[in-house]
């Protein structure tokens, strides 16, 4: 049997690890410890497993379940720190059911079945899993007085669906062939392996985040395009392979040099139709934005003209 402390309640904790689930077990036996989740996360450290207090808080609430086998490792060690017997908390792992994995649709309803970039997109997931989704997403497009793009400028915050999970992959589309944008900064990331399509105009590219991320746990990651384009653009489109909690668009012209009109939509697929279509507001001096709820898989873009249609 377990120890006990004083002000614990044997009967609770002894129920939970009979019966589950594997979060309130938990919860009961770092109660009845004292410590806090920055002491055992040092405590896991000195003995060989790294583990967040986020990923921590995630078990305790049981927004995740440890799956991995270097998780269930940490987990091992846990009954350890917290006095329990050998395969208490272990063996309720595999009682509770994993949570279900977030829909992600393949590149080809996004870009077309005969689109020379999906090549290049699935050899990178041919290396890594698709384990980093998007939970919200801000960007900021810059169109200067020549009316072509000249940069794009996202921030992310991102969602890990596997341990262990540190890269996520971004792609940016140039206006006309030869004309591949360049990744010119990033932060809270790095640039790992990158790919251009030259006569597509195309560019792929990976961002390493700063530390492996375990599932469920979030990060935030900033990346900036300039574009190369050698005429006007038009419209500018976003691809969301999952459903995300929030989209910013914002779109930035030069002063003076501001569009008759510009237009929001929504397309399921390359060939459309267009669908939930809106005119937005033209101000000197502010950007024209879109914000958007509960996106579903599909594409948004926004398009705009300086002339009368």
């Amino acid at each position: 049997m377990f120890s006990t402390g004083p002000g614990t309640q044997p009967d609770r904790l002894a129920d939970a690890l009979a019966d589950g689930p594997f979060s309130r077990a938990l919860t009961l036996a770092i109660d009845r410890s004292g410590l806090g989740l920055d002491r055992l996360r040092d405590r896991l450290a000195a003995a060989g497993a790294a583990v967040s207090t986020t990923t921590l808080s995630y078990w305790r609430t049981g927004r995740t379940v440890p799956a991995r086998a270097r998780s269930r490792v940490a987990v091992r060690i846990l009954e350890g720190v917290l006095e329990l017997p050998p395969g208490s908390l272990t063996g309720l792992i595999e009682r509770d059911p994993e949570p279900p994995p977030v829909p992600v649709v393949r590149w080809e309803r996004l870009w077309g079945r005969r689109n020379a970039v999906l090549r290049v997109l699935n050899s990178f997931e041919t290396a890594y899993r698709t384990s980093l989704v998007v939970v919200s997403l801000h960007e900021a497009v810059h169109v200067g007085p020549d009316r072509r793009l000249h940069r794009l400028e996202v921030r992310e915050v991102l969602r890990a669906t596997e341990d262990d999970t540190h890269i996520r992959l971004v792609t940016a589309h140039g206006v006309g062939p030869g004309s591949p944008p360049k990744l010119v900064r990033t932060r809270y990331c790095s640039p790992g392996r990158t790919e251009t399509l030259d006569e597509e105009g195309f560019t792929v590219a990976e961002l390493v985040l700063g530390r492996g991320l375990d599932r469920g746990e979030t990060a935030i990651a900033e990346y900036e395009f300039e574009f190369t384009d050698d005429r006007p653009d038009f419209s500018y489109e976003r691809r969301f392979r999952n459903a995300v909690h929030e989209h910013v668009l914002e779109l930035h012209f030069a002063p003076g040099f501001e569009p008759r009109a510009c237009h929001a939509y929504r397309l399921d697929s390359p060939a459309g139709p267009e669908t939930t279509v809106a005119e937005l507001p033209i101000t000197q001096g502010l950007p024209a934005h879109v914000v958007s709820a509960a996106v579903t898989p599909g594409i948004l873009g926004l398009r705009w003209h300086w002339d009368a249609p």
